[in-house]
């Protein structure tokens, strides 16, 4: 039997062009990325990431190519057999599809890392007794790789049913198909249903180690019925499967297609009993109506892990002794505590700045961080934001190549306020203003090419010289005299020019062999191009040290698959071990390792150049106790705190995150910064509340420390039998306040809007303050002012236009309070004494029968009691 044969020639051209096309910009993208890694300092990871991406390729490619290539030539060889020449499919389709294959599994590669460079976390499972590092690190690669070789097989025997339908497509019957198909074909297929087998055997024996963190019911991990029922049923499914392979390869060879039919199904249905239904059984029937007998040793290790896994195993609980006794004098002695109450909130704060201190168009703030300085011997807690350059906001006829990538480079300066100043307008007190920048805190090189927002590229030490700064309607010009940037020459411009397809990178004559060309400008960007393997923060800040401007990112490590541990979103295990530094000038980046876990000991043996251990002191001052990461910890220890098996499995003591009233909405509390004296001295915390689930009192306050002892986690908890307000309730005393409503609805119908702020929940020598400010905002502006600040105490709520005023009307009221108890008191006794007197001599005119003085005692006492 003849084919048609079409030639390929053609096809093989155009291919071998499009291949020819795609390598050349693969080759333009590498290089020019490497020139970058290699102007940063990070050449040896670029290549070592490549090694480990390339290899990935590699064997994923090796196995799916030659699994295919051997059928297809086992396919030619069988049709041989029958035809008398070969059924040939083009060896190109193999390598396309393998090519293909390989390319979407490529962002795997980060696993064949994991694997390769693989450390110890010192903590072992209790049922299998591996050390976590198996299940977080090995357990991807080998279940990728099991996959990869499932997926090849499967390609294989589709493409060889096809194949093999269609060379004996005229055969009328399956039992004359049976009779002429070559005896290879059977092996050829008997072999393929056997390896498959064979890759189903691993794949079940592997799911085993699934059940370690699988997340179900109350359990994180495996429990009873999964421990003691489908662990060993997975085992012995594992060994019928191989042994299936073995009878699959013999019936098929043997060409009773009906056996092998009835082996599929057999197995198939064995799956079905025996691993999904005999396990849901015990579980409903048995373990259910006595699950805490049962799932109770298992609850306790899910508790355990978790807390591990999330830095929350080591949590110091101290008891808060709460009382009502705090005094003015108390106030006083914790100024520094009070003096860093953060009366500006980062939202109204930042319409401020933009407002004040944008200066020009095309400048941007485009957010505010807290941070913390020793300003004039004093520890300030401060609200710092970066004036960064937009190019997307100049004038639309000003948007040319040379203004974008050559002129407008970078922002300028910062702006900073004590986070509780108040000038007399209603507006922050800046400590760090204007262009050039002015203030206490001393900036050298305030230009911004690193930040936020810079998101194109820019050169520099070209023949034009670039914008500078503005002042009134004169602009400086200045010549780029830092580090940063890759080294330009004839060569680079071209390569450039292919990679940002921007031909003017060739053409213009104001760049030089001198020129830099500054790329990955986007601070988030630029760590995550050099190390992909962290999540970054999603709040960057900026700080001034030793009077240069850095960015500094707090870097994740979240993994998924550690034992028994709770799941976030997609991981079960976090934690915070890098910080990564950003000057904004040079753009130079430095990872430093506060925390040394697993992670980033495997990261270490793979790129051993890649960290840095020993943080500066200076940078060290501002480095600080992460939200995100906090909020996840939080998240997590409302629940785990509990550390009784039987009171976690009842959810007797779950907490959670208390709401409050922002605007006109009601969210949950943010985790807020607050400087607190914990061992005598002022210390910047990352703090929350906690209220018991389903009510608005607070139960406990969670602290994190960000100076001495970096990271230690504080839990301080309130007597369970007493009322302390939580931050709704605060809200709704604020809300049912006469005096204070009445400002709130005279200050809307003027024209203006009331914006209130986050309530602060700030503890203070065993007792809390509640602390809310309250901001103004005209309808037809964008700058809000402050215009009151209320304070909160036991039952005494007051609002005044500074914190100390409003602090000293509340425990002027509190002194009040006791005197007038006790005038009372006085006035009461008397009464009664009265009461006694009158009530005798009514008593001794009853019994000598004066009826007269009778009636006046009984209008005495009536009128002393308010009767008529």
């Amino acid at each position: 039997m003849h084919y048609y044969r079409v030639s390929l020639k053609p096809l093989y051209y155009a291919i071998a062009i499009i291949a020819l096309v795609v390598a050349f910009g693969l080759f333009v993208y590498l290089y020019t990325e490497y020139l970058w890694f290699e102007s940063v300092g990070y050449a040896d990871v670029f290549v070592k990431s490549l090694e480990y991406t390339i290899g990935f390729y590699l064997l994923t490619f090796s196995i799916i190519f030659i699994t295919l290539l051997l059928n297809n030539l086992t396919i030619r060889k069988a049709t041989e057999e029958f035809l008398g020449e070969q059924f040939k499919i083009p060896l190109i389709l193999d390598f396309a599809i393998s090519l293909f294959c390989s390319l979407s599994i490529l962002p795997c590669w980060i696993y064949l890392l994991y694997f390769s460079n693989s450390a110890d976390f010192g903590i072992a499972d209790p049922i299998f007794n591996l050390d976590a590092s198996f299940y977080v690190f090995k357990l991807p690669f080998l279940k990728i790789v099991v996959g990869i070789f499932i997926l090849a097989l499967a390609i294989a025997a589709l493409v060889s049913i096809c194949c093999y339908a269609y060379v004996f497509r005229w055969v009328k019957s399956f039992e004359e198909f049976k009779e002429i198909f070559p005896q290879l074909g059977f092996t050829h297929l008997g072999v393929i249903s056997a390896l498959l087998f064979i890759s189903i055997a691993v794949f079940a024996f592997l799911q085993r180690y699934d059940l370690i963190y699988s997340q179900h019911g109350i359990i994180s991990g495996a429990g009873y019925v999964d421990v003691n029922i489908k662990i060993p049923i997975l085992t012995a499914f594992s060994v019928i499967s191989f042994l299936s392979a073995f009878a699959s390869l013999y019936f098929i060879r043997k060409r009773d297609v009906e056996l092998f039919i009835y082996l599929v199904l057999a197995v198939v249905v064995l799956y079905i009993v025996l691993v999904l239904l005999v396990p849901f059984t015990i579980q409903k029937f048995q373990v259910e109506p006595n699950e805490l007998v049962y799932e109770s040793k298992y609850i306790m290790y899910s508790i355990n892990y978790t807390l591990y896994a999330y830095g929350l195993d080591d949590v110091k609980r101290i008891p808060y002794n709460f009382s009502y006794n705090l005094t003015l004098e108390d106030i006083t002695k914790n100024s520094a505590t009070i003096d860093n109450v953060r009366i500006w909130d980062h939202r109204p704060i930042l319409f401020v700045f933009r407002q004040l201190q944008q200066i020009r168009t095309y400048y941007v703030i485009n957010d505010v961080d807290v941070d913390r300085y020793w300003i004039n011997n004093s520890y300030v807690q401060v609200m710092i934001a970066a004036r960064e350059l937009s190019t997307d906001l100049l004038p639309s006829t000003a948007q040319t190549w040379l203004n974008k990538h050559l002129i407008y480079t970078h922002g300028y300066g910062l702006v900073a306020a004590p986070v509780n100043s108040i000038s007399k307008e209603g507006l922050p007190e800046l400590i760090l203003y204007d262009i050039p920048p002015k203030g206490e805190i001393k900036i050298e090189r305030p230009e911004i090419y690193y930040g936020e927002l810079t998101e194109d590229y820019v050169i520099v030490n070209t023949t034009q010289e670039e914008f500078d700064y503005p002042v009134g309607e004169v602009n400086y010009y200045t010549k780029y005299s830092g580090t940063g940037g890759v080294k330009l020459d004839s060569f680079r411009r071209f390569l450039y020019s292919l990679r940002f397809g921007d031909v003017n990178l060739v053409l213009s004559k104001y760049i030089t062999d001198g020129s830099r060309l500054l790329m990955h400008r986007n601070i988030v960007d630029r760590a995550r191009t050099i190390a992909p393997f962290f999540y970054y923060d999603r709040d960057p800040y900026v700080a001034v040290i030793n009077g240069r401007i850095y960015w500094i990112i707090d870097a994740y490590v979240k993994l998924y698959g550690f034992p028994y541990s709770a799941k976030v979103d997609d991981f079960n295990y976090m934690r915070n071990p890098v910080k990564v530094f950003i000057d904004a000038y040079n753009g130079t980046i430095d990872f430093y390792v506060i925390q040394e876990d697993a992670f980033i000991r495997m990261l270490k043996k793979a790129f051993p150049s890649l960290f840095k251990y020993e943080i500066p002191e200076d940078f060290k001052r501002h480095i600080r106790y992460p939200r995100d990461y906090f909020e996840v910890q939080a998240e997590i220890f409302a629940t785990y705190h509990m550390t009784d098996v039987t009171a976690f499995y009842n959810r007797e003591d779950v907490w959670e995150i208390p709401k409050e009233k922002f605007e006109s909405e009601i969210i949950e509390v943010e985790p807020y910064y607050v400087t607190l004296s914990i061992e005598g001295e002022p210390e910047f915390v990352l703090m929350l509340p906690f209220t018991p689930k389903g009510r608005d009192n607070l139960i406990a306050w969670m602290a994190a420390r960000c100076d001495k002892n970096y990271g230690e986690l504080i839990l301080y908890e309130f007597p369970k039998g007493e009322l302390i307000y939580g931050p709704m309730q605060i809200d709704a005393r604020i809300d049912q306040d006469a005096e204070i409503s009445k400002l709130f609805t005279l200050w809307n119908q003027a024209g203006s809007r009331v914006i209130r702020g986050n309530l602060l929940v700030i503890p203070i020598s065993n007792s809390i303050l509640y602390i809310e400010p309250v901001y103004l905002r005209a309808v037809s502006a964008k700058i809000p002012e402050l215009r009151g600040v209320i304070v909160a105490y036991d039952d005494i709520l007051k609002m005044d236009s500074t914190l100390y005023d409003a602090l000293e009307k509340v425990f002027e009221m509190k002194k009040e309070i006791p005197e007038k108890i006790k005038e009372e008191k006085v006035v009461k006794e008397e009464l009664i004494e009265l009461l006694r007197k009158y009530y005798r001599e009514m008593l001794e005119a009853l019994k000598s029968g004066n009826w007269t003085e009778f009636g006046k005692m009984f209008e005495k006492i009536g009128e002393l009691l308010g009767v008529k």
